[in-house]
């Protein structure tokens, strides 16, 4: 059973400052914590089985996955934006990388249209990285914030090369 927003935000809270009172209460917000996080999975997997048949019909070659993000991801996340946890849009997340950039906007009409045509999925809001990227590493891809069940999911679409020094900038991080 998922907790209350309130709770959900204590125990972001209460990881992101590493601060608890008692033992029993690191025991029960953990549990709060990891729930929440679960609830994540059903919504992006059925997200993702559904994409995949969308893409069924689509011409062009593409890679598709889903994670969740992991807690201590989280956590960096919840110390460095200064959010809730509640806030936190990708912590159920999928990505599809195709070929080329000019396949990410292709592929983005395409879904666009997919979209229109059901009640399931929403589209929230699309924020292109790729013009000037995200920050100082040169991170670019696309990301469309979904919306399935009440739960925010992250779609990012990437070209190769996108995807490619995506993955090696993630590398050099857990590294430094």
């Amino acid at each position: 059973m998922i907790s209350s927003k309130s709770k959900i935000d204590k125990a972001g809270v209460a990881f992101a400052k590493d601060q608890f009172q008692t033992i029993e209460e690191l025991i029960e917000l953990e549990d709060v914590f990891d729930q929440y996080r679960k609830a994540h999975l059903q919504p992006l997997s059925e997200t993702t089985l559904e994409l995949q048949n969308w893409l069924t019909g689509y011409k062009a070659d593409y890679y598709i996955a889903q994670r969740l993000k992991r807690k201590p991801q989280i956590i960096r996340k919840l110390n460095r934006l200064s959010v809730r946890l509640t806030q936190l849009q990708d912590i159920g997340g999928c990505r599809i990388i195709v070929e080329k950039n000019s396949d990410v906007d292709q592929l983005l009409a395409f879904l666009e249209t997919k979209v229109e045509s059901q009640k399931t999925i929403s589209i929230e809001r699309v924020t292109d990285y790729r013009p000037r990227g995200r920050d100082d590493t040169g991170y670019r891809a696309l990301h469309v914030l979904l919306s399935r069940s009440g739960y925010k999911l992250e779609l990012q679409i990437r070209s190769r090369v996108q995807h490619y020094w995506a993955e090696s900038i993630e590398r050099t991080s857990v590294i430094y």
